[in-house]
């Protein structure tokens, strides 16, 4: 009496261990199956995300813009009557200009996290982007050359979406804020006699009002530029892989 099950067919012998397979036959144990491309992660989130940010970056500096002249009437107020002067004159704008600091870093960030998933997703489906890896992180911090890595690292990551017109309409404009914003920072600076603590030059400050609007109708044709750049990248950059 045996135990095996008689409905049951009997193993199919296999060959010796090192017996090459004959041609034309299947193989003894399927191959693992390995995908053509690894998975691609939606960017659409991060891309509104980072639009959402620099918009609202780009609207509080346009209320600043509105706010300068009033605020630089103010300022020269405080200067040449500090004992006199309201402490509470320019809260309104020191309060605008917390907002605008929070509200930059958060754009920042959030556009940094749209160019990295931009560039692991090309990387996936096997294109990569090149260029600086991470610029998009560490750019913007170095002396000199930020007025330059950052536009090739969008550039890397954009190249098969946009052209160098959309670019350079995103960052020719961000570069002028660059060079227009310390200019207006140091203004009051400029405008008072340090040894006195007395407002000496008040024209100084009044330049403050056309160096602002400058700036500020730069930074909304940069973040035009940007929008356009963020979406159509958003949008294609997985079509050559789909194609």
């Amino acid at each position: 009496m045996t135990t095996d099950d008689p409905y049951v067919a009997p193993p199919t012998p296999q060959p010796p261990a090192g017996t090459p397979t004959p041609y034309g036959s299947a193989p003894l144990a399927p191959f693992p199956y390995t995908p053509a491309h690894a998975p691609t992660a939606p960017a659409q989130g991060l891309a509104t995300a980072a639009i959402a940010l620099t918009g609202a970056y780009t609207a509080v500096s346009i209320v600043s813009a509105l706010l300068a002249r009033s605020t630089v009437e103010q300022t020269k107020e405080m200067l040449a009557n500090p004992d006199k002067a309201n402490p509470f004159g320019n809260i309104g704008s020191t309060a605008l200009g917390g907002l605008g600091g929070l509200v930059g870093i958060a754009s920042f960030v959030f556009l940094a996290l749209w160019m990295m998933r931009i560039r692991k997703n090309l990387t996936a489906v096997g294109t990569p982007a090149g260029g600086p890896p991470s610029v998009e992180w560490w750019g913007w911090f170095v002396p000199i050359a930020n007025f330059v890595l950052p536009l090739l690292g969008m550039r890397a990551i954009s190249r098969r979406s946009v052209g160098w017109g959309a670019l350079l309409g995103w960052w020719l404009p961000f570069c002028l804020v660059w060079v227009l914003t310390p200019l207006a920072s140091t203004a009051s600076l400029r405008a008072v006699d340090f040894g006195t603590g007395k407002l000496t030059h008040p024209e100084v400050l009044d330049s403050l009002v056309p160096l602002t609007y400058a700036s500020t109708a730069a930074l909304v044709v940069s973040w035009l530029f940007l929008l356009l750049v963020i979406r159509r990248t958003t949008a294609r950059h997985l079509d050559a892989s789909a194609s």
